[in-house]
């Protein structure tokens, strides 16, 4: 009796359990096709919006809502790069166009150009320069030396090096200073034995500076060499016009290939260490803005920047007040 009543509560039970599994599996399964059947709709619907996208690879990018940038899976190779066709999902976040600029001539409308897509972050890495200066420094040389050795481990790798530059002097002295600061990077990881076609660089001289002329420490940061170490494809791609040739920031991913999941690509970010610091200096009889700055920062033409870090305490830069103590900075 207890037995027969038990079975049958059981199989109740069980039978209830099955049966809500299987709501469950069909409302899974619902929402699956529902999802599915909407995302079919989106790309039919969303494709000929994206006349931007510079290859004749078909069809084009899909717009991601919550991401932001465009899904791609173009199943008809183009005859302009990239020619990729049927190779699986493609998130496209940015490309660098035209990348040599600052090496040929003026481009012509829709002429095919040098650019880079990078499929594959490997290492983001950024070191600091002194004042007006494009030397390695030791803190730099040792994270460059591990930067070599990661290029060594990861054949398929290869890195463009933007030089950049903080918002003092001219936009054509800080570009060749910008140049200067790659090159020196280039030629660092050449010694180490990386081949010099694999290290592209590009100077932004002054373009990115951000840091105030009164922020020492951000003006450290503004001079800098950055680059990422990645799998990257140089392609052809013609040339859009300045809206398509928009600055882009160097930590930027600008194209990750993978499955329908779209594996997250882990990466380390290594920078190396701000070096500046101040030190205080007493006004003392006949001591100018010019003199100071001549014997403290090398040159007298650097007195108004002197002033203006030290604004708050002096009044009349022409009349300096004996016994006022002011800051130096030492880049």
């Amino acid at each position: 009796m207890f037995t027969s009543t038990f079975l049958k509560k059981t199989g109740l039970r069980a039978c209830l359990v099955l049966l809500g599994c299987a709501i469950l599996s069909a409302y899974g399964t619902a929402a699956a096709s529902n999802k599915e059947e909407k995302r079919k709709t989106e790309i039919q619907n969303t494709q000929e919006e994206f006349n931007w996208w510079p290859t004749d690879a078909k069809p084009e990018p899909v717009k991601d809502a919550d991401r932001g940038g465009y899904w791609w899976w173009p199943t008809q190779p183009g005859q302009v790069g990239p020619l990729w066709g049927n190779r699986g999902y493609v998130y496209v976040y940015k490309i660098i166009y035209d990348y040599k600029s600052d090496e040929l001539p003026a481009p012509k409308p829709q002429e095919l150009r040098p650019s880079l897509i990078i499929k594959k972050i490997i290492k983001n890495v950024k070191i600091y320069f002194d004042y007006n200066k494009s030397t390695i420094r030791e803190d730099a040389a040792t994270i460059l030396k591990d930067a070599a050795q990661t290029l060594r481990r990861n054949p398929e790798s290869d890195i463009l090096v933007t030089g950049n530059c903080d918002t003092r002097g001219s936009e054509s002295y800080n570009e060749k200073l910008g140049r200067k600061r790659a090159e020196a990077v280039q030629n660092f990881l050449i010694g180490q034995g990386v081949d010099e076609a694999r290290v592209r660089i590009i100077s932004r001289g002054k373009l990115d500076a951000v840091a105030p002329v009164t922020d020492i420490v951000g003006m450290q940061k503004d001079r800098n060499a950055q680059f990422m170490i990645a799998e990257v494809e140089e392609v052809m791609i013609p040339y859009q016009g300045e809206a398509a040739n928009e600055p882009v920031s160097q930590g930027q991913l600008l194209a990750e290939e993978g499955s329908r999941e779209n594996k997250v690509v882990e990466k380390e970010t290594v920078e190396s260490a701000v070096q500046v610091a101040t030190k205080e200096y007493t006004i003392k009889k006949n001591d100018s803005l010019w003199s100071i700055a001549k014997a403290e920062l090398g040159s007298g033409h650097r007195w108004k920047y002197l002033y203006e870090i030290n604004k708050d305490r002096i009044k009349n830069p022409n009349k300096l007040k004996v016994g006022t103590k002011i800051v130096i900075p030492v880049e």
